[in-house]
């Protein structure tokens, strides 16, 4: 640490230039001086120095009679008492009133700086471990910030992801957008039928805006909204001055924000807040909830919009769509990796009549699959197979971004036959969907040997709605073991840092 401020206290002019203009500046500490004893006391009280370098034999007030005196008013300043050859023994009564080190003069440059560091160090210590623990309890209060607001995304999720009615899922989406991003007023923007427009949804008036005409449309090509639609980026905008900036006609706001509503790397639409009167840009922080709520909120407008369109006399199609809701918010409703793993996998068997199952992840660093969790085949090999992206049906899957299944894998080219050979089980049809998070591939699931006949169509939009929502789970669950792993780091940090300030003040 350098910039200590250091204060000289010697009746020899020659020793207080030499360290004050010369030898200490040289080491980037601050310095003053006094001439006598008297005058030193005063500065020690009114600057409250980091270190006071005294000199022994001074007039009228010897360095001893300062050293009592600073003891009778507690001051508890770091003292080097300087004194010359012979005078040893008066460096013992300084030490008992105080003084954390001496100097013999006359004393080399080396000899100045090595005895300040010893004096200082205890000083230091206690300086570091307050600016650590000041940082660490920041960033504690930053994690569980953090960890309440995914808490409370993931509660949001769940509950809109029980909704069966598209009015009902906009409605739910719009309230909690203004309310993550303390926005004054939210609007979810979808496609036309032809694919041209966007047609805006927003709290006051969702019910009534497909029956306007298209003069309350955006056109895809030439608007923000269509510009986020298009590129499946996000856009963040604010402009303090004038009217700001133009959403469409007649319609200004100083500050908008635009996220995609993506599900299996399409874009089904936009999800856009704006404060229209109050001056607050949007953070990047609320972008991120935003994307996050985009993420729940397009797989339960899939879910409503295919529960709407399936029909209800159709009892079986009725009862398929409702496990797949109880499956999306059982697997969303946990932060805890293991814990969302075992839940996916014990949905997968309840829900599907296979034989083995497994989910892969992506070491995006390595470009590795391995396996996170699988049942039906065995468990430790398996585990052990590190797959590239050019080897096996899920590295297809994964490398492609397209789901794959067949019914007769012996024939399948891409079949990774060692994975059977190991296992020792006997892959006769299989059915693998990526999972896909906010546009990147991030693993796959992979189904085998349906029971009750072959798999299909019908399997496949089953397992790839599936596949989205377990996407996200894995997803908010590594994202959360991360946060929580670097919270135990840094708690390990301050508790080794206050075992070497006690050890060093014991």
């Amino acid at each position: 640490m350098s910039g200590e401020f250091i204060l000289i206290i010697d009746d020899s002019r020659e020793i207080v230039k030499h360290l004050t203009e010369t030898v200490l500046p040289s080491f980037g500490y601050r310095t003053m001086y006094a001439y006598d004893g008297q005058s030193g006391l005063e500065s020690i009280r009114a600057n409250e120095p980091d270190l006071v370098m005294l000199d022994f034999n001074l007039p009228e007030m010897t360095g001893l009679d300062v050293l009592q005196q600073m003891a009778q008013e507690s001051l508890n300043t770091p003292v080097v008492l300087m004194t010359g050859y012979g005078s040893e023994l008066s460096a013992i009564e300084a030490f008992r009133l105080g003084a954390k080190d001496y100097l013999i003069k006359p004393f080399t440059v080396d000899e100045i700086v090595e005895t300040i560091d010893r004096a200082l160090l205890e000083t230091r210590l206690l300086h570091d471990k307050a600016e650590l623990a000041e940082e660490i309890r920041r960033l504690k209060v930053e994690m569980s910030r953090q960890n309440n607001e995914m808490r409370t995304l993931s509660n949001i999720g769940k509950a809109i992801t029980s909704l069966l009615s598209v009015d009902e899922v906009l409605q739910r989406v719009l309230e909690a957008a203004t309310y993550l991003t303390n926005a004054e007023e939210s609007t979810i923007w979808l496609p036309d039928d032809e694919g041209k427009f966007l047609r805006p949804y927003d709290r006051q008036t969702h019910l009534q805006r497909e029956k306007e005409s298209k003069n309350h449309f955006l056109p895809l090509a030439d608007s923000p909204p269509g510009e986020v639609m298009q590129s499946g980026r996000a856009l963040r905008q604010s402009n303090m001055s004038g009217q700001g900036i133009k959403i469409k006609t007649g319609c200004f706001a100083h500050a908008v924000l635009y996220v995609p509503l993506q599900l299996r790397g399409i874009n089904l639409g936009v999800l856009g807040v704006s404060n229209r009167s109050t001056y607050r840009a949007f953070s990047k922080q609320d972008e991120f909830l935003l994307s996050f709520l985009a993420d729940y909120a397009a797989i339960a407008l899939e879910n409503a919009r295919v529960f709407q369109a399936a029909d209800q006399a159709l009892a079986t199609r009725l009862e398929e769509l409702n496990t797949l809701i109880h499956i999306t918010q059982t697997i969303t409703s946990s932060l805890d990796l293991d814990e969302v793993i075992h839940l996916t996998i014990q949905q997968v068997h309840d829900s599907w009549k296979i034989e083995a199952s497994s989910l892969w992840l992506l070491d995006e660093e390595t470009q590795i699959l391995r396996v996170l969790t699988n049942v039906g085949t065995a468990v430790e090999e398996l585990e052990k197979l590190e797959l590239n992206l050019n080897q096996g049906i899920v590295g297809e899957v994964v490398q492609s971004g397209k789901p794959i299944y067949t019914n007769d894998v012996a024939s399948y080219e891409h079949h990774y036959r060692e994975a059977d050979e190991k296992t020792g089980f006997e892959t006769r049809s299989l059915l693998c969907v990526p999972l896909i998070f906010r546009g990147r591939v991030v693993g796959a699931m992979q189904l085998l040997n349906k029971k009750d006949g072959d798999f299909g169509e019908v399997d496949l939009e089953r397992a790839r709605a599936m596949a989205a929502a377990i996407a996200i789970a894995v997803s908010n669950a590594l994202l959360f073991d991360e946060a929580e792993s670097r919270k135990r780091q840094l708690e390990n940090a301050l508790h080794q840092l206050d075992n070497v300030a006690n050890s060093k003040l014991s």
